[in-house]
């Protein structure tokens, strides 16, 4: 087959890996693969420059005016690899606000009877109200975004990162369960605890991004034991989340306590380098597209401890994977004045999504924020917002939660599985099956998905998160 990849960028991250080792394993079964990009590819790029080609509208905040220009670029790209054109084009993220014409040369080219593969990795519907406001304006309002941004038929297919998405989308059609390829690379000089003055690390592999969670890492780290020492890897990158970092390492200083922020940067060592000298691995994280933080560790032989997210973790479970030292909560004790300061900002965070998302709010919205955060006359400490967060650190208020590793041989398990059911030749075998499903459909007329009703199922306070929702009070 031949398959034009098609993405904003190849920078170096998450949707580039994945792109990368789609690539190679496409390549070697025996496909004929051009990576269309909206920028040249960095010098240390992996893809071969002669399957990398470059249609500069295709980059970031390119406007909706532009949609035929990045259409005849994409196609004059495609044709100058293949005469008579590629067999599938394979966008990511398509509908996410990065680039406000591709949506429309994407309906375009559904009406045209192209064959797609829409891969999701985010949803502007889901916790991105900015991407969502700007798409609207762009697009023509609600009216606009229900005629662009999902269009159904015979020749399109989806792909989604988890079973959650993949349920929300069933009425796409042909959606495939697309899990990202787990590889890890070859640790180059893996750390060791001595390196920081400890005898024991507990690694949390992460940018210290506001989901990330960073105050609950820090409240574990205040009950490890002598010689434990927790370390965050690397720093955000965005200046709004630079600013609460920054907060983190104050009170981590203040605080005196066993943190080591930025362990990359102080060794020069690569994630890998820090997962393979870790003798447990963390995660606090609220909430993950995919959740490569649940399945690395493992192939790095060390055991994964902290917060579940049972809708990512679900999907491992089911392939096998088994977390059995991962905590649905991490309660802390609420005195009543703090729990009246954080239903006052649980209701401000839920009327601020509601207002971004151009949706009433409704009474029973915050009453689901609230269930989520309060257990009786305990919260959960990872759903607060950071100011109740610094606050009962502060007090030393503790979680009660114990940092823990699995036996060897369920570690050994894990990353079997994950080596098995998560490596690039599966991944290319779940892309060849989505591929060759459009390949064997005529033309069929074009609808679209209802976007008000996606949204709407997106916008659940159930699992309210005030990290996730904007309330910083």
């Amino acid at each position: 087959m031949r398959i034009a990849i098609l993405h904003f960028h190849l920078r170096p991250g998450g949707v580039t890996r994945v792109i990368e080792m789609a690539h190679d394993a496409l390549v070697a079964a025996g496909h004929e693969v051009l990576v269309v990009s909206g920028e040249p590819q960095p010098e240390a790029g992996r893809l071969p420059v002669d399957r990398v080609a470059v249609a500069p509208a295709l980059g970031y905040g390119v406007t909706s005016s532009r949609w035929e220009e990045l259409k005849e670029e994409v196609e004059a790209c495609v044709r100058a690899r293949w005469a008579d054109g590629a067999d599938v084009l394979h966008l990511h993220n398509h509908a996410l606000g990065k680039n406000f014409a591709l949506p429309l040369a994407v309906a375009a080219w559904a009406k045209e009877g192209e064959r797609l593969l829409l891969h999701i990795h985010d949803f502007a519907e889901n916790g991105r109200p900015e991407n969502y406001r700007l798409l609207l304006e762009q697009l023509g309002g609600e009216e606009g975004l229900r005629a662009a941004l999902y269009p159904v038929s015979s020749r399109i297919a989806y792909g989604l990162l988890n079973k959650s998405d993949l349920n929300r989308m069933h009425a796409a059609g042909d959606c495939h369960w697309l899990p990202n390829p787990v590889i890890l690379p070859h640790a180059q000089h893996p750390v060791t605890a001595g390196e920081l003055h400890a005898e024991r690390l507990i690694v949390y592999p992460c940018r210290g991004i506001r989901r990330k969670n960073i105050g609950e890492a820090l409240l574990l780290a205040s009950a490890l034991g002598a010689g434990e020492k927790l370390v965050l890897t690397a720093p955000p990158m965005t200046p709004s989340d630079q600013g609460l970092y920054a907060r983190w390492k104050a009170v981590a200083e203040r605080l005196r306590l066993p943190v080591i922020f930025e362990g990359q940067t102080l060794l020069g060592r690569s994630t890998v380098d820090f997962l393979v000298g870790a003798s447990l691995c963390l995660t606090t994280s609220v909430t993950e597209g995919f959740g490569m933080a649940f399945l690395e560790p493992w192939l790095a032989g060390v055991s994964l401890a902290g917060r579940d997210l049972p809708q990512v973790t679900e999907d491992f479970r089911e392939s096998g994977v088994e977390f059995s030292h991962l905590y649905a909560r991490c309660d802390v004790p609420v005195s009543d004045a703090r729990r009246q300061a954080v239903e006052q900002a649980i209701y401000e965070a839920v009327r601020h999504s509601c207002e971004s998302y151009h949706v009433p709010i409704k009474a029973e919205m915050v009453a689901a924020a609230s269930a989520a955060v309060f257990a009786g006359e305990l919260a959960d400490f990872g759903r607060l917002p950071e100011a109740a967060q610094e606050r009962i650190l502060e007090e030393r208020g503790m979680a009660g939660v114990a940092l823990s590793a699995e036996k060897p041989d369920v570690v050994e398990k894990n990353r079997a599985t994950i080596a098995e059911l998560y490596s690039a030749e599966a991944y290319a075998a779940k892309l060849e099956a989505a591929y060759h499903g459009l390949l064997e459909q005529p033309a069929s007329g074009v609808d679209f998905l209802d976007t008000r009703a996606l949204l709407l199922g997106m916008l659940d306070f159930g699992n309210f998160s005030a990290l996730r929702h904007g309330a910083l009070g």
